[in-house]
């Protein structure tokens, strides 16, 4: 099936003549969005706001959304909903004083794609686990035990509870 790809482009320009203050919010909904190079992110809601500030512009945003995940035990692919809220500095360019600064681009649109696969990817646990009693797989053919038993039952990895 073909990726839904969608812009994440929002035009900030009109911000450049603006005072000290002023500020914008947005709202963002989509059912299924890939973000590239990798991400694909379900029911993404994304709420933000640009405010003018002397460097340039804050964003602040509360992203929600359902992202696939691979359980550690069963290595099932289960969806697992994310939710993250952050800030990022924009700042002018003559503002800018170190070279990992994120910079307002001239023509006054910024890309939130990259920014918001960065937060959702570090919302995704380390070690996903499907559930608190999955029961992994069979060591030696493989089988999915939340699934169905095997005949290796010596060989199961039994996990102890937290």
């Amino acid at each position: 099936m073909e990726k839904q790809r969608y812009s994440l482009r929002t035009n900030v320009g009109y911000f450049f003549n603006r005072p000290i203050g002023f500020f914008r919010d947005f709202h963002a909904e989509f059912p299924e969005i890939f973000i590239d190079p990798d991400l694909n992110v379900y029911n993404l809601l994304s709420d933000y706001r640009f405010s003018r500030t002397r460097e340039g512009l804050l964003l602040q945003a509360q992203l929600h959304g359902e992202i696939e995940a691979q359980c550690v035990r069963c290595l099932s692919i289960n969806r697992i909903s994310i939710d993250t809220p952050f800030e990022e500095l924009f700042f002018f360019l003559e503002r800018s004083q170190e070279e990992f600064d994120q910079i307002i681009p001239e023509d006054g649109y910024i890309d939130l794609g990259e920014i918001f696969r960065d937060y959702l990817l570090l919302e995704i646990p380390m070690n996903y686990i499907c559930k608190p009693d999955c029961k992994g797989i069979c060591v030696e053919c493989g089988q999915n035990l939340n699934l169905g038993e095997c005949e290796h039952t010596t060989s199961r990895i039994h996990f102890k509870e937290e």
